[in-house]
C-alpha cells in the first residue's frame, strides 16, 4: 500500500464504519482544451478540478470541490487535527500545442487533453485509482473520438462525413456492419442492458435472461477495463474494486452482468465495475470497454449477403423499458452484389433488442479496437468507453 494511504485506512476503519458511511472519494483532474479554426488554434483553455465525496449507506452523496482542510473535516465528520494530508498524485503539466501530437487537419475545431487521478478510502480498505490520460477530438462535420494520449500511430482517425449522398430504402435490412459500428451496437445490445443496476430495477430487456442463449452467434463478450490501450481503462473501479475482465456472453449464452457493491445481487456476480463521471455523482455499473471474439468467423466481410454497409455512427440509444434500440448511421453505403453502389446520407437503423440479438447472423475478420461508442451516456453521467470487434451481419433492423 501507498504509505500516503496508511493513515486514511485508520481513519476509515476507526471512523467511517462508526458514523455510517459507505466510502470517501477524492479526484483531481486537469484539462486542457485546444478551439481551431481552419487548422490554427484560436484559443486554449485549461481548467483544475479538485474536490471529495462522501456516500452514506441510503445512497445519499455529499461532495464539495476542493480540498481545503476544514471543509473536508466537516464533509466526513472529524475535526481538522484527525485528517491525514491527501495522497493524491500531483497533476502533470499540461501540454503544449507542438507536443500534442494531435493529426493536422483544417476541419478539426477542439482538441481536449484530459487526466485524472483519484482515491477512494471505506471500510474495505483504500486504493488509488488511475485511469488513462485521454485525448479528445471533435470535427467540424460531427466526428468525435477520444483516445489513450499519446495518440498511437497505427489507430486510424475517423473519416471524412461523405458531401454528396442518397437515402437509403426505408423497411427491413440486412446490414453489414464494420468493426466501429458493430461495437456500437454491442455497446447498447449486450452492454448497457447488462448493468446490474438495469437489471435490478427491472428495466433491462434481459432482466429474465442471465442463463439462457439469446444470440445465434457463438459470440464471447468480455467487459475488460485492464486494456489500457482503450479509453475505457482503470486499475481500480471508484468503489476501490481492483479491475478485472468480466465475461458477459459465452457462445452466445448471457453469463454474466457489470456489478458494484451497492447493486451486488444474484445476476449481478462481482463487482468492479462502479464508475463515477464526476466527484458530485455516485458511482454506478457501467461499461469500460467491450471485447468481443467469435470463434471461426469468417475471413472477409460478407458483403454479398447484405443490402447496406454502415462504416460509422454518430450515436446510438437504448430504450431500455421498450427495448428499442437505435443506430444513427454517419457514414454507410448500399451494397449491390457484393460491391458498394453510392454513399448513404444521414439516417437511423431501429430495431427491438430481442430481435436484433437472434439477428446476429455472422462475424467476420479479425477484431479492431475503436474508441466507439467513445463518450457513452447514462441519465446525463458520461464516462469513456472503449471496444475490439470484428464485423457484423445483422438483421432485424429498419431503416428510417
Amino acid at each position: 500500500m501507498d504509505p500516503g494511504l496508511a493513515p486514511w485506512k485508520v481513519l476509515a476503519v476507526s471512523h467511517v464504519l462508526r458514523n455510517g458511511i459507505v466510502d470517501l472519494f477524492f479526484e483531481r483532474r486537469v484539462e486542457r482544451c485546444w478551439r481551431l479554426r481552419g487548422g490554427r488554434v484560436v484559443a486554449v483553455e485549461t481548467a483544475s478540478i479538485e474536490g471529495a465525496a462522501c456516500r452514506r449507506p441510503e445512497g445519499r452523496l455529499a461532495a464539495r470541490d476542493g480540498l481545503e482542510r476544514k471543509g473536508l473535516a466537516a464533509l466526513i465528520g472529524v475535526s481538522a487535527r484527525q485528517l491525514p494530508p491527501v495522497p493524491l498524485p500531483a497533476a502533470p503539466v499540461a501540454p503544449i500545442w507542438d507536443e500534442l501530437g494531435a493529426p493536422v487537419d483544417p476541419d478539426l475545431v477542439t482538441v481536449r487533453w484530459l487526466w485524472r487521478a483519484g482515491f477512494v478510502a471505506g471500510t474495505a480498505g483504500v486504493s488509488l485509482i488511475a485511469r488513462p490520460t485521454l485525448l479528445d477530438l471533435s470535427w467540424s462535420d460531427g466526428r468525435r473520438t477520444v483516445r489513450p494520449w499519446p495518440l498511437a500511430p497505427d489507430w486510424g482517425l475517423p473519416a471524412p462525413t461523405p458531401l454528396r449522398t442518397a437515402h437509403p430504402p426505408a423497411g427491413a435490412v440486412r446490414v453489414l456492419l464494420a468493426p466501429q459500428a458493430a461495437a456500437t451496437l454491442l455497446h447498447e445490445l449486450l452492454g448497457h442492458p447488462l448493468e446490474a443496476d438495469l437489471l435490478r430495477a427491472g428495466s433491462s430487456p434481459w432482466r429474465q435472461s442471465l442463463g439462457s442463449v439469446v444470440l445465434p452467434l457463438d459470440l464471447e463478450l468480455w467487459d475488460d477495463p485492464t486494456r489500457w490501450d482503450l479509453p475505457g481503462a482503470f486499475d481500480c473501479d471508484d468503489e476501490g474494486t481492483v479491475a478485472t475482465p468480466h465475461r458477459l456472453v459465452e457462445a452466445g449464452r448471457l453469463v454474466g452482468a457489470l456489478g458494484d457493491r451497492w447493486s451486488l445481487n444474484p445476476d449481478a456476480g462481482p463487482g468492479g465495475n462502479a464508475r463515477r463521471a464526476t466527484l458530485h455523482m455516485a458511482p454506478r455499473p457501467r461499461v469500460s470497454n467491450l471485447v468481443a471474439r467469435v470463434p471461426g468467423a469468417l475471413a472477409q466481410p460478407p458483403r454479398h449477403d447484405a443490402d447496406l454497409e454502415v462504416e460509422a455512427v454518430s450515436a446510438a440509444t437504448l430504450e431500455a423499458r421498450a427495448g428499442l434500440l437505435v443506430l444513427q448511421v454517419r457514414i454507410g453505403h448500399t451494397l449491390r452484389h457484393g460491391r458498394r453502389v453510392r454513399p448513404l446520407g444521414s439516417f437511423a437503423l431501429v430495431g427491438q433488442v430481442e430481435q436484433v440479438a437472434k439477428g446476429l447472423l455472422a462475424a467476420a475478420g479479425t477484431p479492431e479496437r475503436s474508441a466507439e461508442p467513445g463518450w457513452c451516456g447514462k441519465d446525463g453521467e458520461i464516462v469513456p468507453t472503449g471496444s475490439e470487434a470484428p464485423w457484423l451481419l445483422v438483421e432485424g433492423l429498419e431503416a428510417r
